[in-house]
């Protein structure tokens, strides 16, 4: 299927780049170091290297979708590649899916490498590994699958700098977007509360993905929690790709 092997040359392309194993040592330092510095904080190490190790999965993943996946788009086109594939049989929205496809399954990749290099330090650090670690890092993955979602929809009609700015943009707010709703709440004017009302049903709710305290401190995750949000982020992201493949057939490609 066109979809299977446009995701593998772009998993082929993205290998090609530097930063990919820039991000990914650098990660693996991180967590490394928070295991050397974990003994100053006295009383919590184990604790500092679970959040340390979890949030690198997290923020590094964003990192590389940014910088990869964005400029990706814009070298296809800029190349000719993109006007070169869509002259065979492949349609744009192959071209998106296989695109999004290979974007997320190097960056899955990358994290599921960073979560065991997170797991091994956890374990010679003596730190408990639970359920709800393994949930955080399952999570931080389907985060990433939304966030990709994301920036294609912007790479399929802006710049790589425009849609690197509104991606960060929205993972920024979509990580308040409780603090989003709460302002909406205080506003005494009618037409502010509805902007803001409307901001945060529009953006991704990316808190929902974020267990890294219930796995720190070791707190239950409410029934059916995993189900539901995985759900709304496989909708979340489906949606967006769908919108992704109507703004891109309208695109002029030269």
């Amino acid at each position: 299927m066109p979809i299977f092997t446009l995701a593998k040359f772009t998993v082929k392309g993205y290998l090609k780049e530097r930063i990919l194993l820039v991000v990914l040592i650098f990660g693996f330092v991180l967590m490394a170091a928070s295991y050397v510095l974990s003994p100053l904080a006295v009383g919590a190490q184990q604790k500092i290297v679970v959040d340390i190790g979890l949030a690198s999965i997290s923020i590094f993943g964003i990192i590389l979708i940014v910088l990869l996946g964005a400029g990706s788009y814009h070298q296809e086109r800029e190349r000719g590649i993109l006007k070169a594939l869509l002259v065979k049989p492949i349609t744009r929205t192959d071209f998106i899916l296989g695109k999004y496809a290979g974007t997320v399954l190097t960056v899955a990749t990358v994290l599921l490498s960073m979560a065991a290099v997170c797991l091994l330090v956890m374990a010679v650090s003596g730190s408990a590994i639970t359920e709800n670690i393994f949930w955080a890092i399952y999570l931080s993955i389907l985060e990433m699958a939304v966030v990709t979602a994301v920036l294609t929809f912007f790479a399929s009609f802006t710049s790589p700098i425009l849609s690197s700015f509104f991606t960060v943009s929205v993972v920024v707010a979509g990580h308040l977007s409780k603090d989003l709703l709460a302002f909406a709440e205080r506003f005494g004017a009618p037409l502010p509360k509805i902007v803001a009302q409307t901001a945060y049903y529009l953006l991704p709710n990316l808190a929902l993905f974020n267990v890294r305290s219930e796995a720190v401190h070791g707190l239950p995750l409410p029934d059916g929690f995993i189900n539901a949000v995985t759900v709304y982020g496989i909708f979340y992201a489906a949606v967006l790709l769908f919108m992704s493949t109507l703004v891109f057939a309208r695109k002029e490609v030269h």
